[in-house]
Parts: C-alpha cells; sequence; structure tokens
C-alpha cells in the first residue's frame, strides 16, 4: 500500500474509488495500528475497531482521515 495521505483504504458499494483493503485486510491494519501506539505511548491507548467500522465512509476516505482519527484519539 502506498504512503501517502490521499491513499483510498477501504470501498464499498458506494464508495467512489477502490480501496486498497478488504475486510480483513482493515481488521489487521486497525489491530496493528492499535498495537504499535500502546507501544510507543503508556497512556494506555484503546482504538474502538467498531467505532472505527461503523465510521467506515468518514474514517477511511483515505490515509489522511485515519491519520486525523488517531491524532485526536490519541491526544
Amino acid at each position: 500500500m502506498e504512503k501517502k495521505g490521499d491513499t483510498v483504504l477501504f470501498s464499498r458499494t458506494g464508495f467512489t474509488k477502490e480501496g486498497k483493503l478488504d475486510s480483513m485486510g482493515l481488521v489487521n491494519l486497525l489491530v496493528l495500528i492499535e498495537e504499535k501506539i500502546k507501544a510507543d505511548c503508556s497512556n494506555g491507548f484503546t482504538l474502538d475497531i467498531s467505532e472505527v467500522i461503523e465510521n467506515k465512509e468518514t474514517l477511511l476516505m483515505n490515509l489522511d482521515t485515519l491519520i486525523n482519527y488517531l491524532e485526536t484519539k490519541v491526544k
């Protein structure tokens, strides 16, 4: 997957662009992100994966939207 801000992460019917991840790839990515943030921060961070998946149309539009969401959660 390209590490560019406009990389579309997830797609399904109704999305305008094709994403790079299927459902399983998405869950794996989110788990890896949570593990990495937990290892790097000592603030007890937990990623609410169900919230991300529920709001995937906005939070996973592209890599930038996911990064912005994560930044608000880590702070």
